[in-house]
C-alpha cells in the first residue's frame, strides 16, 4: 500500500489510522472504553529518559506529546479495569509516499495493556513512562520480555517488582490498520523470584501458575507470590 503522497492527505491519512485503533478497534476489544486521554505530553516521562544515560535522540518528536494512556472500566464480559497505550501503533515513523508491505508493523508494532482488578492511577503512569522508554531509548519489548521497575510496581506496598509480558488468552493477540499490523502486549505485575522463575522455565510455565492461582492476566498488587 501506498501512504498518500501530500502533506494534507497524509495528515488525514494518520489521524484516520489513530481514530480506526482508538474508535473500532478498542472498543471491540475492551468494551466502553473512556474518552478521557492521559497523554505523555502533560507528564515529565519523556523529559526524564531524555536525561537518562540511555537516551538515544537528543529531543523529542512532537508527534509523541498526544500520546498517551486510555481506561476502560469493568462489564459484564471483563469485569476488572483495563489501561491500555494508545500512540506506539501509530504510523509516525513513515514519511508521505511512502510504500507499506501488508505485514509491515504500523508504528513500533503493539500497544501495551495492564488489567487491574480496582480503578488505580499506577498503571497509567507505568505505562506512560514505558511508552516514553520505548520511544527516546529506541527499545522495544516483545512477547516473553520481562522488565523489573525500581521499587515496587505501585510504588506504595506490594511485593510486585516488574512486568512480564504475554498474550492475553481472552482476546485477539493482534489487530490491523491501514497503517499495518499491531500487537497488543498484555503486561502482568510478577515478584522478584517468578521473574526468575520464567527466566529459566519461560513465561507460558509462570502463567500457568498465575491462572492456577486465580489471578491469571489481571495484575493483583496485594497478592502473595505463587508457589514456584
Amino acid at each position: 500500500m501506498k501512504v498518500p503522497e501530500t502533506q494534507e492527505d497524509f495528515v488525514q491519512w494518520y489521524e484516520d489510522c489513530w481514530a480506526d485503533r482508538d474508535e473500532v478497534e478498542y472498543p471491540k476489544l475492551f468494551g466502553a472504553i473512556s474518552d478521557e486521554v492521559f497523554p505523555l505530553e502533560q507528564t515529565d516521562a519523556l523529559q526524564a529518559w531524555l536525561e537518562s544515560d540511555l537516551a538515544q535522540v537528543e529531543e523529542a518528536d512532537p508527534n509523541w506529546g498526544p500520546m498517551g494512556v486510555r481506561a476502560a472500566p469493568p462489564s459484564e464480559q471483563f469485569p476488572y479495569w483495563t489501561y491500555v497505550t494508545s500512540g506506539l501503533s501509530n504510523p509516525f515513523t513513515v514519511a508521505p509516499g511512502a510504500e507499506l508491505a501488508p505485514e509491515a508493523p504500523s508504528g513500533v508494532g503493539y500497544e501495551m495493556v495492564i488489567h487491574t482488578p480496582e480503578e488505580a492511577q499506577w498503571p497509567v503512569l507505568r505505562l506512560l513512562d514505558m511508552m516514553a522508554y520505548n520511544l527516546v531509548c529506541l527499545r522495544a519489548f516483545a512477547l516473553g520480555h520481562r522488565y523489573p521497575v525500581e521499587g515496587s510496581l505501585t510504588g506504595g506496598e506490594t511485593k510486585l517488582s516488574g512486568f512480564v509480558f504475554v498474550r492475553d488468552a481472552h482476546r485477539p493477540a493482534e489487530f490491523t490498520l491501514p497503517s499495518g499490523q499491531v500487537q497488543l502486549l498484555t503486561l502482568v505485575g510478577v515478584t522478584r523470584n517468578e521473574m526468575a522463575f520464567s527466566r529459566s522455565n519461560g513465561t507460558d510455565r509462570l502463567m500457568a501458575k498465575l491462572v492456577e492461582a486465580g489471578t491469571g492476566y489481571i495484575t493483583h498488587p496485594e497478592r502473595d507470590e505463587v508457589k514456584l
